[in-house]
Order: C-alpha cells, then sequence, then structure tokens
C-alpha cells in the first residue's frame, strides 16, 4: 500500500464520520420538529389554502388561548376548523372559547368521535320515504349540494318509523361522515379547501299544517346541534317554489337578520329560481324535480344516490390515506424556530468536524452521543414552549380591533327563548287558521243554503203563478158553464112550452 492509497483512505474515513455526524444531528432535530407536528400527519394533494392574513393571525391567537386551556385535542388541530368557530362569534376569542369547549363537552358525552363506527341507522331507507333528502353533486366552486324536499314530509309516518333520538343520532352521523370523507373529497377533487355545504330547499305544499309538534321540535334541535357544533358550515341556502304565505313571512323576518347571513339565502318562485341557482349550480348537477338534467334512475332516485367526488375510489383511497386536508399554517414564530433549528444544526455539524480534523485525528467526539443531542434538544423544547406561552399570554391581553364592532351575539339561553316563543306563536297561528278554516267551512255552507231558499222562494212563485192562473182558468170555465146551463135551461123551457100549446 502506497502513500497516495493511505491518504485517500484517511479522508474517506473523515468523510464518512462527518457524514455519520451531520445524520445523528439531523435526526435529532427532526425528532424536536415531528414533536411539534400532528402524529401521522401526511402531506397534502396539490390544495391550495387561500386564507386571509388578518383572519390566520386570528386563528394562531385562538390556537394559543386553546393550547394553554388544554382545549385543543390533536384531531381538532385544524386551522379551518378554528376559523369557522371565529366567525360564528365575531371573532371574540373568549366567546369562541367557550363555544369550543362546550363543543368537545358535547362530543364526548354524545359519542360523536365514534358515531359513525357504533350507530347504524337501519331505518334509513323508510325515513327517506317520508322525509326525501341527501347529497347530490356539488356546486361550481366544488361544495357539496344537500337538497331537502320539505313539501313532501309526512311527519306523522315519519314519527312511526323512527323516533326523534334516533334521527338526531342519524344526522350527527351524517355530518361526521361529511367532515371526514365528503369534504375531503370535495377538497382533493377542486384542489382548494371545501368545508361548507350548498342547501337547496323545496318547500312546494308547504304550510302551517304541514309540521307536527314532534317534527318542529326534531327541527329545532337539529338546528341547535348545528349551530352549536357544527357552525358556519353553510354556503349559500336555496329556497325555491316558496309560496306567497312563505316568501311574505320571509320578507318579515329577513330585517332583523344578520346582513351576511341573508346574503347567503335566496328565496324565488320557481322560474326565477332556476336562473339565479344556475350561476352557481350546473345543470346536470341538478336533479330533474328541480330543472336539471339528472335522474340517477340506476340509483334508485336522486335522493338515494349520494353522487358526489366521495365515490370516486381513486379519491376515496386518497382521503382514506389522510390527504384530504391541508397542513396547519405556520405561523411566524414557527417559522422563524425552525430556522433557528436549521443553524443550530449546521453550526454544530461544522464544530463536530473542525474537532474531528484538527489534529487529522478520526476520532468522534463526545458530544455527538445521541442521548446527549437528545437531551439538548429537549431543553431547547422546554425553553422554546416557555417563550410561546409568553408569547400567547401577551397576545391574549393585548386589546384587538374586532372586524364588526356594532354586532353583538344574542346568548344561546335567549336564542332558545326566542325560538320557544316563535313556536308558541306558529301554534297560535296554527290554531287560528283552523278556526278560520271552519268558520269559511260554515260560511259556506250557509251560502249554500242561502241560495237553496232563494231557488225554493222562486219555485215557491212560480207554483203560486201557475196556481193563480189555474184558478183563473177554472172561474172562466165555471163562468162558462153556468151559461151553458142557463142556455140549455131557456132551450129546454121553450120547447116544452111549444109542445104543451099544440096538445092543447
Amino acid at each position: 500500500m502506497n502513500v497516495a492509497d493511505v491518504e485517500i483512505s484517511e479522508d474517506d474515513k473523515r468523510s464518512t464520520k462527518l457524514g455519520t455526524l451531520k445524520k445523528k444531528a439531523m435526526n435529532a432535530t427532526n425528532k424536536f420538529k415531528h414533536s411539534k407536528t400532528k402524529k401521522g400527519r401526511v402531506t397534502c394533494v396539490s390544495i391550495v389554502d387561500e386564507i386571509d392574513t388578518e383572519e390566520l393571525q386570528a386563528v394562531d391567537a385562538f390556537r394559543q388561548a386553546l393550547i394553554l386551556e388544554e382545549l385543543l385535542p390533536s384531531k381538532h388541530d385544524d386551522h379551518h376548523m378554528m376559523l369557522r368557530f371565529l366567525r360564528s362569534r365575531k371573532f371574540d376569542i373568549e366567546m369562541a372559547k367557550q363555544m369550543w369547549a362546550d363543543m368537545l363537552n358535547w362530543r364526548k358525552d354524545y359519542g360523536a368521535d365514534t358515531i359513525v363506527e357504533d350507530f347504524d341507522f337501519e331505518e334509513i331507507d323508510e325515513v327517506v320515504k317520508y322525509y326525501p333528502q341527501g347529497y347530490h353533486g356539488v356546486d361550481k366552486e366544488g361544495r357539496p349540494i344537500y337538497i331537502e324536499r320539505l313539501g313532501l314530509v309526512d311527519a306523522t309516518k315519519l314519527m312511526k318509523v323512527t323516533t326523534i333520538d334516533r334521527y338526531l343520532k342519524y344526522h350527527v352521523k351524517e355530518f361526521e361522515k361529511t367532515f371526514n370523507v365528503k369534504f375531503p373529497a370535495c377538497s382533493i377533487a377542486a384542489k382548494r379547501p371545501i368545508d361548507q355545504s350548498t342547501i337547496i330547499l323545496d318547500v312546494q305544499g308547504v304550510g302551517p299544517s304541514s309540521f307536527n309538534k314532534a317534527a318542529r321540535d326534531l327541527l329545532q334541535r337539529i338546528q341547535k346541534i348545528d349551530n352549536d357544533n357544527y357552525p358556519e358550515t353553510l354556503n349559500r341556502l336555496f329556497i325555491t317554489n316558496a309560496g306567497i304565505v312563505f316568501r311574505t313571512m320571509w320578507k318579515a323576518i329577513k330585517p332583523f337578520l344578520d346582513p351576511k347571513t341573508t346574503a347567503k339565502i335566496h328565496v324565488k318562485l320557481f322560474e326565477k329560481f332556476q336562473t339565479r341557482l344556475i350561476l352557481y349550480v350546473l345543470i346536470s348537477e341538478l336533479p330533474e324535480f328541480l330543472g336539471g338534467k339528472c335522474s340517477c334512475a340506476e340509483k334508485g332516485g336522486c335522493m338515494r344516490s349520494d353522487k358526489g367526488p366521495w365515490n370516486d375510489p381513486d379519491i376515496f383511497n386518497l382521503v382514506q390515506n389522510g390527504k384530504g386536508r391541508c397542513p396547519a399554517r405556520k405561523n411566524e414564530t414557527e417559522k422563524r424556530e425552525e430556522e433557528f433549528i436549521d443553524k443550530k444544526v449546521d453550526t454544530t455539524t461544522t464544530q463536530l468536524y473542525k474537532a474531528n480534523t484538527k489534529n487529522n485525528v478520526p476520532e468522534e467526539p463526545k458530544d455527538v452521543n445521541p442521548l446527549v443531542l437528545e437531551r439538548k434538544w429537549c431543553l431547547y423544547g422546554v425553553v422554546m414552549a416557555l417563550l410561546m406561552w409568553i408569547v400567547g399570554v401577551m397576545r391574549l391581553t393585548m386589546p384587538r380591533r374586532r372586524p364588526m364592532d356594532g354586532m353583538t351575539v344574542m346568548p344561546t339561553q335567549e336564542y332558545m327563548a326566542m325560538a320557544k316563543k316563535m313556536a308558541d306563536l306558529e301554534e297560535k297561528y296554527v290554531s287560528v287558521d283552523a278556526q278560520a278554516a271552519v268558520s269559511r267551512e260554515k260560511e259556506k255552507v250557509l251560502d249554500a243554503a242561502l241560495g237553496r231558499v232563494d231557488q225554493l222562494e222562486l219555485q215557491l212563485f212560480e207554483t203560486k203563478k201557475a196556481l193563480d192562473e189555474t184558478m183563473t182558468r177554472q172561474h172562466e170555465m165555471m163562468a162558462l158553464n153556468d151559461k151553458k146551463k142557463k142556455k140549455r135551461k131557456f132551450l129546454l123551457k121553450g120547447c116544452f112550452g111549444g109542445v104543451s100549446s099544440a096538445s092543447s
């Protein structure tokens, strides 16, 4: 072996040692980095997340507040979910935090995390007959379309095939499936985050007597569950075939609602409804009964087809692999933190290399022990966690500008009291309307009776007239008969008198 071979061998050893040291340092760094992220997170599939900078800052502050209160399970560490709760409470962090805590307690008590696997709604086929509803396609922006045909609801028969509690569990189960499957699938298909739906309500035939008390209670409880635990999931609401009563009530209620809410709701007649709807939904995505071109005959009708990108096998597999959600957005603190970690890794590696090559001795220093490195990074993590906690406290104590200072949020108790009063008023209206209907029926019967009396009077008048004419003719005939009798007597008297004279 010559001198050149020995020098090459020494250089190879130093390069090998350097690679080993850098690899160990990077492994320790990766452990620290991965300890800050959600375990098992998968990179998203080309989903472009367009979120406003101010909203992202609000979400970051809200997230820090939840972490401080230990209210952020890894399953719900989603900035879009937190943004929906903030929007629901007008970006008031304290109110949003209370709403979030109530949601977590409700999910624990109701078993929402396992309801998809635990609950089996066997009566679904019967329920859809008496309450036609379901998902069907997506709008032009990729949001799933949910359709209800309220005019065909038979509340009495619905309550015979299921119960309120079972239907509520079915409703929650479908909402969980929507968030776990439908929204991620739509996000993959649209290549943008989707966490809202477009809803179409067909109210043809809906009246005060369409829903009994049990059905109204069911709808109120569904609305409370949705508002409290799944807020801000409505993008647009289209109401078609609205009658004059429905449109009049809507015009009366509209001024009392939030303008942002009313902007999402479109109440139209069927002809105007189609013109408005095609601006947001393709005709091919609409069922025939809404003026579309889809019948889903091979799947038992549009209300049972569950048409949508979530039925695509490739997209469904991506959703099952966790690729339907975007990773959590990194705030500036986390970005600076990672940059600092990378710089420390490069500095440590360089120092280790210099220590190894100072006397051309390929000996591994003691500091490269993985346990020592891991302890150093753990200590750094503790320091950074403490720093983040201080920053979070400062953010919570600093005053914030609310996007809508003039708006107030109605507490849940007041809302429920108002809903109860509305239900009582509705019952009184139904009662008064029923009495008015009875009065109208009685009035119709009375009018018919009076009409028959008028006809009988006319018939009596005609009969009396006929009788008078008959009596007149009878008197004339009697007078004529008297004249004939007198004439006959006169003639007979004359005849008998002539005979007597002749005989004498």
